[in-house]
């Protein structure tokens, strides 16, 4: 029973760490897809979004409470960032955005020392998430799978408002001919801020789950932002089946690697990816975009 506990354990932590990549690089492979923007602060969003989960939690707000309200306070962010940093250099090219972000990144990083300082924080959970639960020879924690639920939730909701409502449909429609859909009437400036702040938003989610699971620090986000560029390189920039594949692939082979040879897992995962690079240099299913 032994190695079915370890199996089992692993499995669990591949699915729960390839949730969180997959959450944060959805919603930055959204603001790609359908803006061109790539957002360098989007790492900084999900750190915020831990840190807003956290404090809403300590004033004594449920967990599931601040699981609502700490994505919609980053969404609101990335609304403000949207506005005042990425609307005016939208018709340039996307080397400005990019040296933009890469400051903005800096800037709510010293934002969130400033408010919050350096010490590492903790969201305290309710009880009963802070239980384990006894499958087949192993005792896993509960929040571990609830994080799971949460995961399967969101991407359920994300998948249903893109195939199923009018917004969604125009947003997926936009990704791909934004001219035409432009042709029918609406308005891209819309359509660029929704992708923003939905992209926020996920950052947001995932900061939050993430927060039991790891500890909340300033620059939580620079290691994030570097997994879930990983996973949308490998699943291709822009697309969204690529991106589900890479973040379970990632969490699966960062999982492993951490617990057969630690110090070398993140190594493992730059070699994987220059490997399916080489083979697939649009992505693991040939659907990425170039500039």
């Amino acid at each position: 029973m032994g190695g079915v506990s370890t199996a089992i354990d692993i499995t669990l932590n591949s699915l729960v760490l390839g949730g969180v990549f997959l959450i944060v690089a959805i919603g930055l492979n959204i603001i790609y897809g359908l803006s061109r923007v790539m957002n360098l602060a989007h790492g900084s969003l999900y750190a915020l979004g831990a840190y807003s989960g956290y404090t809403l939690v300590s004033t004594g707000l449920n967990f599931f409470v601040a699981l609502l309200l700490a994505p919609l306070l980053v969404g609101v962010a990335g609304l403000l960032i949207e506005r005042t940093v990425i609307a005016p250099m939208r018709s340039r090219s996307i080397v400005y955005t990019l040296i933009l972000t890469y400051g903005l990144m800096f800037f709510i990083d010293g934002l969130i020392k400033y408010t919050w300082g350096n010490e590492p924080r903790f969201i305290d959970l309710p009880a009963f998430m802070r239980e384990t639960l006894p499958i087949l020879g192993t005792h896993y924690p509960v929040f571990r799978l609830m994080t799971l639920l949460i995961t399967a939730v969101v991407m359920a909701g994300l998948m249903l408002f893109l195939s199923r409502t009018k917004t969604g449909m125009t947003l997926r429609a936009s990704s791909t001919i934004p001219e035409m859909v432009s042709c029918l009437g609406v308005n891209m400036k819309y359509v660029h801020i929704g992708a923003f702040v939905l992209g926020s938003v996920l950052a947001g989610i995932a900061g939050i789950i993430a927060g039991p699971l790891t500890t909340i620090d300033p620059i939580m986000g620079h290691e994030m932002l570097i997994s879930s560029f990983v996973v949308i390189v490998i699943g291709g920039l822009g697309s969204l089946r690529g991106a589900v594949i890479a973040a379970l692939l990632i969490g699966a082979v960062q999982t492993l690697a951490e617990f057969f040879i630690t110090d070398l897992a993140m190594v493992i995962v730059y070699m994987l990816m220059a490997i399916i690079l080489a083979i697939k240099p649009r992505g693991i299913l040939g659907e990425g975009k170039f500039e």
